[in-house]
């Protein structure tokens, strides 16, 4: 972890200042390993003005799974397998939420308020409590963990459900 600039300009439009003085991290990493196995590395920054990275890319046995911005809810999501020499673009599981709406001016979160209407309506939550605290001590031990090596949890949590489609244009 580290703090990249102790002063950062404020770029909204509208803003009240012109700069924020910066007291806390604003890049960190780690390597997380899953009870399935699997492990990740993450990087987190505040502290890259442009890239051309992929935002998430998975790599498997079988091949590699490349995911759009998850900030749009929308946009390709692309698949090579092992042995293959193109990538393909992979069907949506759900519609998109932007075929009207300008993404730049409007990101959606359209999935986020399914899941509250449904719960609204009495159905099973997809994600609870248990993954909220989950996914707070992951965050927690990321910006406060230790230097030395792994660090263990003390909570854990059932794989989310997939998504419903319920979305009406």
């Amino acid at each position: 972890m580290r703090i990249g600039s102790t002063v950062r300009p404020v770029s909204t439009p509208g803003r009240r200042i012109e700069s924020v003085d910066v007291a806390i991290p604003t890049h960190s990493g780690a390597v997380l390993t899953f009870a399935s196995g699997a492990i990740a590395t993450v990087q987190m920054s505040f502290d890259v003005w442009e890239h051309r990275l992929p935002f998430i890319e998975l790599y498997g046995s079988k091949g590699t799974l490349s995911v759009p911005d998850p900030n749009d809810y929308d946009g390709a999501v692309s698949v090579r397998l092992n042995g293959e020499s193109e990538w393909r673009e992979l069907p949506p599981v759900i519609r998109g939420f932007t075929a009207s709406v300008d993404t730049d001016q409007l990101p959606l979160r359209g999935p986020g308020v399914a899941d509250l209407a449904h719960a609204l309506a009495g159905e099973p939550l997809r994600v609870g409590a248990d993954f909220a605290l989950h996914v707070i001590e992951v965050l927690d031990h990321i910006a406060n963990g230790t230097r030395d090596g792994a660090v263990a949890l003390t909570t854990t949590t059932d794989r989310p459900a997939p998504a419903k489609e319920t979305w009406t244009a």
